[in-house]
């Protein structure tokens, strides 16, 4: 498929489905957004001219739906609604499409968004119920249809100034506030097996004592009395800590001392609670295979 500009393609990469690809002068984020978020959809996917696009609902999650309407300036309208089922920005879409009028069959569009050199390419597939469908679709004037739509893409998103992209961002270290640096650290270090990395004291009578989880990118400071930290100990809540295997986790840990609550299954996701001698508390957490984390989709 080419990916010149201004050009749409149509293919059929099987007896159920048509597959359009466009190529537009914009970066991936921002040509995701456009095709997701309500404060743009309406600015540039208005139908045949005449037409506008007054509401545009979108719960742009796994599950959620959405639903435009169209009007024509005589008053007449159209609904498409759908629902969600992959949302994996700013790569991918996965959703159901049904329209209002019932003269056609609810299909699963799949859109894909890959970018190269500024480019990002666009690529739709549509799948229906049978193949009479799919040829009714490409007989009902689709290709004008989509390729005007995207000429008024382009036209739109030459109008968008793009926003600086966010710099990659690594959460490192996660302040725990207690009253006892030593208590403290004979339980996360004594009971836990928490590697301690730092263990020093800046002057004025503070301590920072930093320490990170076996497997664990992301590291823990247990202190007391640090300026511009003023929690009170005990009053962190709900730090987890990722295992594979949540039962076998909690026997060791219990082994070791720590008295750790019943493992719990919340949705598919097991949990596993427990506190430090502060009462600031943690969880086990094991996310089953099955359960589908965003990185397996």
């Amino acid at each position: 498929m080419t990916t010149e500009l201004g050009v749409t393609e149509f293919e059929l990469p099987s007896d159920l489905e048509i597959r359009i690809v466009r190529t537009v002068a914009a970066p991936r984020r921002l040509v995701f957004d456009v095709h997701t978020r309500p404060e743009h959809l309406p600015k540039w996917m208005v139908g045949p001219p005449g037409w506008t696009m007054p509401v545009c609902e979108i719960d742009l999650r796994p599950g959620g739906r959405f639903r435009y309407v169209w009007r024509s300036a005589t008053g007449d309208e159209l609904t498409i609604t759908g629902t969600f089922q992959e949302v994996i920005r700013p790569d991918r879409l996965v959703s159901t499409e049904g329209w209002s009028d019932g003269d056609w069959p609810e299909t699963r569009n799949t859109v894909t968004f890959t970018e190269h050199d500024g480019r990002t390419t666009i690529t739709t597939t549509v799948r229906y119920p049978s193949q009479e469908a799919r040829d009714a679709a490409l007989g009902s004037g689709m290709r004008e249809g989509m390729s005007s739509g995207y000429a008024s893409l382009d036209a739109y998103l030459a109008t968008v100034e793009v926003a600086p992209a966010v710099p990659g961002m690594r959460l490192e270290l996660v302040p725990v506030p207690v009253t006892d640096v030593d208590v403290a650290l004979a339980f996360y270090e004594g009971k836990l097996a928490f590697v301690v990395d730092h263990d020093v004291q800046p002057g004025n009578g503070s301590r920072v004592t930093q320490l990170t989880p076996p497997g664990s990118a992301c590291s823990i400071v247990l202190y007391k009395d640090l300026p511009g930290l003023d929690l009170a100990p005990g009053t962190l809540r709900g730090l987890h800590l990722v295992v594979d295997d949540i039962h076998k986790s909690r026997e060791v840990l219990l082994a070791r001392g720590v008295e750790v609550g019943g493992v719990d299954d919340l949705g598919g996701i097991l949990y596993a609670p427990f506190s430090d001698p502060d009462g600031n508390t943690w969880l086990l957490q094991e996310i089953p295979r099955g359960s589908q984390r965003p990185d397996d989709l």
